[in-house]
């Protein structure tokens, strides 16, 4: 909008000084430059009074110039400012976000997805497309993204030990609660839409007092809540480490030596 607004202002800024420019130069007989200099000067108020209308039209055009030019100059300097403020305060936004999003990941993001990785039966092409390493470019990440969008999201519920996940969720709780208040996510959709289906997911394991003995239809039902965070948190998690890797190099390489699909969660960086 504040874009739209400044391209408006210019468009009717430049047309007042292209008539104005061809009009002074026809009324008064100044030359081209003489009456853009004329113009311009007119347009934005400085007036040096060291070109000035003689004749009765060139003072009425004059006198029309600074009501209909002077307002526009004006305008395009408010909305450039105000499209500055905005870009500034949008990027004040998107940072504060990218933290959330990192805590989110710090706390208990990171957790969950190793623990779903591990219970899915195409690990080894999830491996080979999202084993990220620090030489990786802003291709590899597009690269696996696209495979991440075409993937056929699964989990084998027989791996997932539904109690420790009830655990780790419920310890996470009110973690979680203020994660979802935060007023800055609301302009995440994707990251709010996650964060829904994995609060949704505590309260579906909270309520179930005999999780290592569910039924099957049960387990179902759960299965198609783990796989709606699933088919959402690898993605997010994709995104999280690009962000990192340009802004926090530092943890982008913890992450390296953390990432789901190694063994153990050791970050030791040499033995």
């Amino acid at each position: 909008m504040e874009r739209t607004r400044l391209y408006v202002f210019a468009t009717v800024f430049f047309g007042v000084v292209l008539v104005g420019t061809l009009s002074f130069m026809h009324v008064e007989s100044l030359t081209a430059l003489d009456a853009l200099y004329f113009s311009v000067v007119t347009v934005t108020t400085v007036g040096y009074g060291d070109i000035h209308p003689v004749t009765p039209l060139g003072k009425l055009l004059a006198m029309g110039l600074i009501l209909s030019g002077g307002g526009t100059f004006f305008g395009i300097l408010a909305a450039a400012v105000e499209m500055f403020l905005g870009r500034r305060e949008k990027q004040v936004r998107a940072e504060k976000i990218d933290m959330i999003i990192g805590l989110f990941f710090s706390q208990v993001g990171s957790t969950l997805v190793r623990r779903l990785i591990r219970a899915d039966a195409g690990i080894g092409v999830l491996r080979d497309n999202l084993d990220v390493s620090l030489r990786w470019t802003k291709e590899n990440f597009r690269k696996a993204e696209a495979t991440l969008k075409k993937y056929h999201y699964d989990v084998d519920m027989a791996a997932i030990d539904l109690p420790a996940l009830n655990t780790l969720l419920g310890a996470n709780s009110e973690f979680l609660v203020r994660l979802l208040e935060n007023p800055n996510i609301l302009e995440h959709e994707t990251f709010t839409s996650l964060l829904q289906a994995v609060f949704h997911l505590k309260e579906e394991l909270a309520h179930r007092p005999n999780l290592a003995s569910a039924p099957a239809c049960d387990i179902e039902h759960l299965r198609l809540d783990v796989k709606r965070i699933y088919s959402q948190i690898l993605i997010q998690w994709l995104h999280y480490l690009d962000h990192i890797k340009d802004n926090y190099p530092y943890f982008f390489s913890f992450q390296c030596r953390v990432t789901p699909f190694l063994a153990t969660e050791d970050a030791t960086v040499c033995t």
